[in-house]
């Protein structure tokens, strides 16, 4: 590579480095995860200040460095201008790029990189503020796709069989195992070396949301896979569920703790 060379990148993380520097973490297609010192990037007349913000997709021309490379000059591309308007969409945007965060490497990674943007594109999209838990719910489960590591949802782990909702009987329940990777039909933890602990369970509602996530949208008319007599109210919370156990599997097997998770039940409660 020479001395001085061009990416594009999106911003994921940036951080206070010495006096008056930033550390920049940014994803790039063709390099994978970048760290770069934004050189004076903390001052307020720096003419790399109003370019570092997260979730802003840019050209970077840079200087090869011995230990970290040194950012130059930034050109802006991209910027997703509903998210900083919206405290939902920001709150969800910033888990997801915490995530990719944790999946990216110093490698090539196009279609890490394409999925998470087409993400954030639907996110600043969005008018319904009261389906940001199934867009969230959905975008972690493609970005764990992509990355291989996505749990199980339609055959038992232990046994291989299919497994579909049952909305016939009111407290049918599957089990979820992140050990074994997804749903069982076992839904009682057993410490046999034979069965893998049973972490949550799903109802015939929760189910079946989260098999329609591996889908390239989101549903429009949830109906064709939730009964009529399902309101709402009840579908908003399958899906605030579907989020907390998807959560809970990826830092068992990221071996991570998702800061900005933290915070997304309080403030998406509201909208």
């Amino acid at each position: 590579m020479n001395a001085n060379f061009q990416t594009t990148g999106i911003i994921l993380q940036k951080k206070p480095f010495g006096e008056n520097d930033l550390l920049i973490s940014f994803l790039s297609p063709e390099l994978g995860l970048k760290k770069a010192i934004a050189p004076n990037g903390r001052l307020y007349k720096s003419t790399l200040r109003g370019r570092t913000e997260l979730l802003m997709v840019n050209d970077f021309f840079l200087i090869k460095g011995r230990n970290l490379d040194r950012i130059l000059q930034i050109e802006g591309q991209i910027s997703y201008g509903q998210l900083n308007s919206n405290i939902g969409k920001l709150t969800i945007s910033q888990y997801l790029a915490e995530l990719v965060l944790h999946l990216a490497h110093e490698q090539p990674q196009k279609e890490l990189y394409m999925l998470f943007l087409e993400h954030l594109r639907r996110i600043d999209s969005l008018t319904d503020n009261e389906q940001l838990f199934a867009y969230l719910a959905q975008a972690v489960f493609h970005l764990l796709a992509i990355s291989g590591i996505a749990p199980e949802i339609y055959h038992c782990v232990h046994n291989q069989r299919q497994i579909q909702p049952n909305f016939e009987q009111p407290y049918w329940r599957v089990g979820f195992t992140f050990q074994g990777g997804g749903v069982t039909e076992y839904v009682k933890s057993s410490y046999s070396s034979h069965y893998y602990q049973i972490n949550d369970h799903l109802n015939a509602v929760e189910l079946a949301l989260l098999q329609s996530l591996p889908k390239p949208s989101l549903l429009s008319d949830l109906r064709e896979i939730i009964p009529f007599n399902c309101d709402d109210l009840v579908i908003q919370k399958s899906w605030m569920r579907i989020e907390r156990i998807l959560k809970n599997y990826l830092e068992f097997h990221l071996d991570c703790k998702m800061r900005s998770a933290e915070v997304i039940a309080d403030i998406l409660i509201g909208f």
